[in-house]
């Protein structure tokens, strides 16, 4: 089955205008007189901890030099979190950063660190309220991503939340499904996998002659009718002008089927003036093409995330 759906956002004063800069905007100056300001201090620190550590040992009961030793070593691995989350800033942030080094500078850092500490910290929001990853997709370091991704087996629930806001500011549908951070039922994705059904398909298409705030959604859900049949709620979400929507077909109290067009967290409310064009199939050897249906959302509503 493909959906059509075309939708005009009257959002004009509701747009991403809040969400944080991209890094890119501060100068480079900036940015690496703050980085190397710190990392001397770190150094030094290090070395004043060795020296406190010979002096008290010099003096030192064996119980002492035990609980002395235990202390350097968290002080050591607490500088290591400090030094690995500074360059890891450094990779999504500094604009003149060269991509071809990336790579390295991310495997030392996980080299310093066990891989669970390692994936915690690519996942906690340590940079500006925002997670690693999150800045390595607003400010498209493509690099980072890929490299970050080999040290995460599954995200979080923080982050992938923050994930999620990134694709919905900068429009980015395609690495939306990818991460597979869509709508996922407990009922229809096992069905789907049992059916050997490959993910629904879903493109979007903004810009290109369309005005602002409009845009295109392709969608293909494979198996529709099975599903549907099965599961009596079936479910689709992608990124498009700027939002989070939902597109469901199910089975109401009333015992009739129905579509819904909705909107996920943390999308910003919308008055949607859509059309939903569903495709027929045509038979083989049918010379006249079946007409599909056409359907026109109710243009007064308002859409609330959650609403």
């Amino acid at each position: 089955m493909t959906t059509k759906t075309s939708d005009v956002l009257d959002d004009s004063k509701s747009n991403h205008a809040n969400a944080p800069p991209p890094y890119n905007s501060i100068p480079t100056s900036t940015l690496s007189t703050k980085f190397v300001r710190h990392r001397p201090s770190s150094v030094f620190s290090f070395l004043n901890i060795k020296q406190k550590i010979s002096k008290f040992v010099a003096h030192s009961t064996p119980k002492n030099i035990i609980s002395a030793s235990a202390s350097s070593a968290d002080s050591v691995q607490c500088l290591e979190h400090i030094t690995v989350s500074s360059r890891i800033r450094d990779v999504v942030s500094i604009p003149d950063i060269t991509p071809s080094d990336v790579a390295l500078i991310i495997d030392d850092c996980a080299a310093s660190l066990s891989a669970a500490e390692f994936s915690d910290l690519l996942q906690s929001p340590n940079i500006e309220g925002h997670t690693a990853l999150y800045w390595a997709i607003v400010n498209k370091r493509q690099e980072a991503l890929s490299a970050f991704a080999v040290f995460i087996t599954k995200f979080s629930s923080i982050c992938s939340s923050d994930l999620r806001l990134a694709c919905m500011a900068t429009h980015d549908q395609a690495l939306f499904a990818q991460l597979g951070l869509g709508y996922s039922d407990s009922k229809d994705e096992p069905l789907r996998r049992s059916l050997g059904c490959s993910p629904d398909d879903v493109q979007v298409h903004e810009g290109d002659g369309l005005g602002e705030n409009q845009f295109i959604a392709c969608i293909r859900i494979r198996m529709f009718r099975k599903r549907l049949h099965i599961t009596q709620d079936l479910g689709v979400e992608f990124v498009a002008g700027g939002r989070i929507w939902i597109l469901r077909f199910y089975m109401g109290p009333d015992g009739r089927w129905r579509i819904g067009l909705s909107l996920s967290q943390p999308s910003f409310p919308a008055r949607p003036n859509a059309k939903l064009l569903i495709k027929a199939h045509a038979k083989p050897g049918c010379t006249t093409p079946p007409q599909g249906l056409v359907m026109t959302y109710e243009k007064a509503k308002l859409l609330v995330p959650g609403g």
